[in-house]
């Protein structure tokens, strides 16, 4: 009896379909909209220099809900032209999506990857 083994070992995506990196897409949006305001000093407490001031939230607790944009207050936000306040222009409806997106996939700092492996046992005679 003859086997044959077949190993499919680490296959990785860089980026699935649809799935949003937050270092590189929603930090982005933050940068240049929001830090000016929201960095370490801001009277709400809520900062938005980095991924783990964001998941921390504000003074009032945690501004997103993970799995879950519209419940999330940093997108009611957003959304509805409260923030960015006063002149400065309110974020694109794409940026808007982009940050539901990126709630709605989980409110991950990091890429979802697969990986999986495949043993294919072929018997011959």
């Amino acid at each position: 009896m003859k086997k044959v083994s077949l190993l499919l070992l680490l296959l990785y995506y860089n980026i699935l379909p649809g799935q949003v990196n937050y270092n590189t897409q929603i930090q982005t949006i933050f940068n240049s909209n929001c830090i000016g305001c929201h960095g370490s000093n801001h009277n709400s407490g809520l900062d938005l220099r980095s991924f783990e001031s964001v998941i921390a939230g504000s003074n009032s607790g945690f501004v997103i809900v993970p799995n879950n944009h519209a419940n999330s207050l940093l997108w009611q936000k957003v959304n509805s032209g409260a923030m960015p306040p006063g002149n400065n222009p309110d974020l694109t409806e794409s940026q808007i999506s982009l940050i539901a997106d990126w709630i709605d996939e989980g409110a991950l700092n990091e890429e979802k990857t697969a990986s999986f492996s495949l043993d294919v046992v072929v018997q011959g005679t």
